[in-house]
């Protein structure tokens, strides 16, 4: 069966400190409503109505805190699926996302999106309840052509919006932020926090006092939270096996691996792997 090229996500879902890793995605967020916080990579920027953020592969991302109304369309990508658009976009102008990332918009560049996001939905919706395998093959060929019309319209809007510049942060900010990005480096293989404390030439317990401060989080908590999405990326990207992957992750056997998801995400890797895959299948 084939793999669903891109998600929509629902932003008013987000909680605030809700925190994860782009992996081999693309995405953007066009905000329609409210307003936010966000860390991209380890830089912080606020949004609001008519902004659109940008994200590419791998980038950290991480809500800092947001309005209770916050709304507006949050799509990831398959970089499979999305390459074709970018072919057409010098590779300087692609590095450009990473150091820009959010633009605000127009109200006539928010429609224009809104409108190509709209499209998309209405036909992968068609895509799903078909029933005739001629229908279903014409709709996914417009799904697909329709998926890069939405990645050149976004692509098109950046490249002619103004960069919305990032956030000051204060000392504990940066020692928070450091300690993120560090932490989704290195959590596969040093799960201490004397590691990370070392390393930011901080004593263990300040920083845990500065982590627990700006998140409500332990950076425990924090640590495990990047194993686990990094596990679940094996699981859901990946054809390892479970040992390998227990392997990859620094665990001792594929034991303590499977112990210590199914404590940190309430299911075995293998029932995990098994639920991504049923996701992934087509709607009857």
């Amino acid at each position: 069966m084939e793999k669903c090229a891109y998600q929509m996500l629902y932003a008013g879902q987000l909680l605030a400190n809700y925190a994860t890793v782009s992996q081999d995605k693309y995405g953007f967020f066009l905000c329609r409503e409210g307003e936010a916080d966000i860390l991209l990579g380890n830089r912080s920027f606020h949004i609001e109505a008519g902004v659109l953020c940008l994200y590419t592969p791998y980038t950290f991302i991480r809500i800092v805190r947001h309005s209770e109304n916050i709304d507006g369309y949050l799509m990831e990508g398959e970089l499979d699926a999305i390459q074709p658009a970018l072919s057409s976009i010098p590779a300087a102008e692609r590095f450009a996302i990473r150091s820009h990332p959010c633009v605000k918009l127009g109200v006539e560049q928010s429609q224009r999106l809104e409108r190509a996001v709209e499209a998309l939905n209405v036909h992968a919706e068609l895509e799903r309840s078909a029933t005739k395998s001629m229908s279903v093959r014409l709709l996914h060929l417009q799904v697909q052509v329709l998926l890069q019309a939405l990645c050149l319209e976004v692509l098109e809007i950046y490249f002619n919006c103004i960069p919305i510049e990032e956030l000051t942060q204060d000392r504990e900010e940066r020692i928070f932020n450091g300690f993120l990005m560090s932490a989704f480096r290195n959590s596969a293989r040093e799960r201490a926090v004397t590691f990370y404390a070392d390393e930011l030439h901080l004593s263990p317990n300040y920083l845990s006092f500065v982590v627990k401060n700006k998140s409500g989080r332990t950076a425990m908590q924090w640590i495990e939270t990047f194993v686990v999405l990094k596990a679940q990326h094996y699981l859901r990207q990946t054809r390892l096996s479970i040992k390998e992957i227990a392997y990859k992750l620094h665990f001792p056997d594929q034991s303590v691996f499977g112990r210590y998801f199914k404590k940190h995400s309430g299911v075995s890797p293998t029932e995990y792997r098994r639920g991504t895959q049923d996701a992934n299948l087509p709607l009857p």
